[in-house]
């Protein structure tokens, strides 16, 4: 750190620590390219890396655990700041030991320095046992702060009908995708058409099966790369990464198509007959940001509608 000039701060030990560890290549890529690029670490950008790599989005986000963060935060910085200390000490015991060297002419003057030297290094050595020792329980405990709010966030991301993400689920992935893509990142929004009429006529029993039958149908079919999820009544959004605007239209072509040959069975013993489904289909254009990416998908969902339902619409 010394030699990279990285200042001895609480957020540069822990990420000079899992640098070391190598055990996020992301991580250690944007350290490289920061110190390429401006020859240190700023402490802002060591702040959102502590924070995005060694806490991570649940830990940063799950107020529920806040004192736990805060007390992983101080448990990192007191250790930090004593070995901090026992640089600024090993660098007096160097620097006076060089001093001695100039002047010394006998051999028990180097043997002194010798035996400074050697209990100023020792004490550095015990410090540096310690405060790895710190760091290793320090990420013991927010991997099991992890797994806590991964369990957590999964209940809350999950629509309990049907099992498959909910909006806010579908959201992190939007998030986490969108700054990556070029052009090539594509949504399908499919709904279930008459969906009330089904309701009306077989009861809400039968709404309701038809929406966990066409959940199921769709999961079945999910590519690779892709988040499902669905979003309120029988409207369910597929993201799909690395996706191109023709790849998603012809996917959804064939999910509308196989979904049109369906024929369930309700309770009563009828058939649920005409079933079938729109889709709006659209890819990022360009630096679109979320909002705008889902209305767009939003307003081709509406013109699939419009131009009599059953088909999709990728404008």
């Amino acid at each position: 750190m010394q030699k990279l000039d990285i200042a001895p701060t609480p957020y540069n030990y822990g990420i000079w620590y899992e640098y070391v560890r190598k055990t996020s290549p992301r991580l250690n890529q944007l350290v490289d390219n920061t110190l390429a690029r401006i020859g240190h670490l700023p402490s802002f950008i060591s702040r959102e890396l502590f924070h995005e790599f060694l806490l991570a989005e649940e830990a940063r986000y799950g107020s529920e655990h806040k004192d736990t963060l805060e007390q992983l935060i101080n448990t990192v910085a007191s250790s930090s700041e004593q070995m901090k200390s026992s640089i600024q000490q090993l660098e007096q015991v160097v620097t006076k030991s060089r001093h001695v060297l100039k002047r010394a002419d006998r051999q028990q003057h180097l043997d002194k320095v010798v035996n400074y030297l050697e209990k100023g290094t020792h004490k550095a050595l015990q410090d540096a046992d310690k405060f790895q020792t710190s760091l290793q329980l320090v990420q013991k405990e927010i991997q099991g702060l992890k797994s806590e709010l991964e369990e957590l966030r999964n209940n809350v991301e999950l629509d309990p009908l049907t099992g498959l993400l909910n909006q806010k689920g579908l959201e992190r992935y939007l998030y986490q995708w969108l700054p990556g893509s070029e052009d090539d990142l594509s949504i399908l929004l499919i709904d279930i058409d008459y969906l009330k009429a089904v309701n009306k006529q077989y009861g809400r029993r039968a709404g309701t099966g038809l929406i966990c039958y066409m959940a199921n149908l769709i999961r079945n079919r999910k590519i690779d790369n892709s988040a499902l999820a669905r979003l309120e009544g029988g409207t369910f959004a597929l993201l799909i990464n690395e996706a191109t605007l023709d790849y998603a239209s012809e996917y959804a072509e064939i999910l509308r198509e196989q979904m049109s040959r369906q024929r369930l069975r309700n309770k009563r013993g009828s058939n649920i007959e005409n079933i079938s489904v729109s889709i709006g289909v659209a890819t990022v254009i360009g630096q679109e940001t979320a909002v705008n990416f889902i209305a767009r998908a939003n307003r081709c969902l509406e013109n699939a509608k419009r131009q009599g339902r059953n088909r999709i619409a990728t404008r």
